[in-house]
């Protein structure tokens, strides 16, 4: 659903400055304890609600939104699913910007529940207050300290650029999870369970334009209006790349509609709404990470021609192959180039393209030999891998500076036992170098930051075509 003014409504809603949990307990079996232990860090205002109570977790609590004093932005709806629509009323009636509902019982058990869903988003309408869910785990906002959700650990995610949008909770904590572990920065994470009221063409058209955010992450069971996904993605796409997870190419419309709702339909169908929109599919959750990882680090490039180096054979022949069988070019460097490397490497070496460093046993002539890769006018992109081993040094350092000069993105695999190589993957994505742990999805982001290049050239040039009609 499409509202008027729709970007300046949902900042205030993920940008609140005060907070209500109706709902609110002091008891670890109710999710309405984790809802507001999620928020005791919130530099705004935090009022727990709960009728039974005159304090919950050490903070004064109110009977109802009603009584409490101020203005609040934002309400966290944690009551079972008969009390919501009294809930939102009364939060309407305190003029609230924006609701989460966490409860469950809606849509997606059918019947009294899809009509009790239809209810709350009609005040929702007619008030102007916005809501997330109902079904969700909510939002976090790391960069407004906001954890409107019912994990407390969520606290920890960085504040970044990727903004990850899913329809499952789960799947959202997944990308998180994985996000708090690697470090990776988030300017922005939601889960839009049922979508009474924000859906993805809204949360798409808002991230388009949020100047925190530079690459939008979505997984998706199904689309209740594709036509409004694909306006806001085809615009989306022109400033910033979307990618997106669609599960369902075995039928499971069972599955998905008891989840969130919603029917996971035929995935050809989306499948081709995808490309015409140009966003970029993935087949996994670990692809969509990697994706975003990619993207918030590295620079897009000029074109598809990749120059693959290696330490080790074996898994540069594995990236080349997976790079060829996905429409990239591995050229022939130049013949500048071409003699250059086999100047400085033994013969017993592949010194074409991919290159060997195996027997460079000079790190000098390796160092060097990465840099005529780089620099090669045949060349866009460089995917390196680099198995752990005592003999060689690091490389980190080097590279960073290597890829600075060259002004073009590399992506890079580094793999060691334990955490060896922490040190050496700290100065890599600090120097904007996405760093995977296997060849095989070093190549895959590779391949994703081409194919958004290639997309994007096909975006503007209809863009530019449909101009001169």
């Amino acid at each position: 659903m499409s509202r008027s003014g729709s970007f300046e409504s949902l900042k205030g809603m993920f940008n609140p400055k005060s907070i209500a949990v109706i709902g609110a307990s002091d008891s670890p079996f109710k999710m309405g304890y984790y809802c507001l232990k999620s928020l005791l860090h919130f530099k705004g205002k935090v009022y727990p609600v709960n009728p039974g109570h005159s304090v919950v977790q050490g903070l004064r609590a109110y009977p109802s939104v009603l009584d409490v004093p101020g203005e609040v932005d934002l309400s966290v709806v944690v009551v079972p699913a008969p009390q919501v629509l009294g809930v939102i009323k009364e939060c309407a009636e305190k003029g609230v910007k924006g609701a989460v509902i966490i409860t469950a019982g809606f849509r997606e058990v059918g019947g009294e529940g899809a009509n009790l869903q239809e209810e709350v988003a009609s005040v929702a309408r007619r008030s102007g207050m916005r809501i997330l869910g109902p079904n969700t785990f909510g939002f976090v906002n790391p960069w407004a300290s906001v954890n409107a959700t019912f994990t407390d650990v969520l606290g920890e995610l960085k504040a970044g650029n990727v903004a990850i949008v899913t329809q499952s909770g789960g799947v959202c904590h997944l990308l998180c999870y994985e996000a708090i572990t690697q470090g990776l920065g988030v300017s922005l994470a939601v889960g839009l369970g049922n979508r009474c009221d924000i859906d993805f063409p809204e949360m798409i058209r808002y991230l388009s334009q949020d100047e925190k955010t530079r690459v939008i992450a979505l997984h998706v069971e199904g689309l209740d209006d594709p036509r409004s996904f694909l306006d806001a993605a085809k615009d989306a796409v022109k400033a910033k790349p979307v990618v997106v997870y669609k599960v369902g190419k075995a039928k499971v419309d069972r599955e998905s509609l008891s989840h969130t709702g919603s029917m996971a339909g035929d995935y050809r169908l989306y499948d081709a709404l995808f490309k015409q929109a140009g966003v970029i599919t993935v087949d996994s959750v670990t692809e969509l990470f990697d994706a975003a990882n990619a993207f918030s680090l590295t620079k897009i490039p000029r074109g598809s021609r990749v120059a693959v180096v290696s330490v080790q054979a074996g898994p540069a022949i594995i990236i080349s192959d997976i790079c060829k069988s996905s429409g990239l070019e591995l050229p022939e460097f130049t013949e500048e180039t071409r003699r250059r490397i086999e100047n400085i490497l033994p013969p017993m070496t592949i010194r074409s393209n991919p290159v060997d460093l195996a027997f460079a046993y000079d790190p000098r002539a390796g160092i060097e030999a990465i840099r005529l890769a780089l620099n090669d006018g045949n060349v866009d992109m460089l995917v390196m891998f680099q198995l752990y081993h005592p003999a060689v040094p690091p490389l980190a350092e080097v590279l960073v500076e290597l890829v600075r000069e060259a002004g073009k993105p590399a992506v890079v695999a580094v793999h060691a036992p334990r955490d060896m190589v922490r040190s050496e993957i700290k100065v890599l994505e600090e120097g904007e170098i996405p760093v995977y742990p296997t060849p095989e999805r070093a190549a895959k982001a590779a391949v994703l930051l081409a194919k958004y290049k290639l997309t994007l050239d096909r975006v503007l040039q209809a863009e530019k075509l449909q101009k001169n009609l």
